[in-house]
């Protein structure tokens, strides 16, 4: 994302609450926060704070599978997921 840019977005668990962090880097910074958490959903709008990668990183605690669903609409140039 460019900086300013800004991403409407929604994200759902499939099988109760999950832990994520909402964060960004860039070479030179390679970690800038946005929030943290443990939920089943969230929405909102993301606005860059700078040029470079931004997204979510989830966690599952629960002991069953989930299924993450992340609907995005915005000023990205592409979805990533990064294992």
């Amino acid at each position: 994302m460019e900086e300013g840019s800004r991403v409407d977005f929604t994200w759902t668990s499939s099988g109760g609450a999950v832990n994520f962090d909402t964060h960004a880097d860039r070479p030179g910074t390679p970690y800038h926060g946005y929030g943290k958490g443990s939920e089943q959903r969230v929405e909102g709008e993301l606005v860059a704070a700078f040029t470079g990668s931004h997204g979510w990183f989830w966690r599952n605690r629960t002991g069953e599978p989930v299924t993450i669903t992340l609907q995005t609409t915005g000023a990205y140039t592409e979805v990533r997921r990064v294992v």
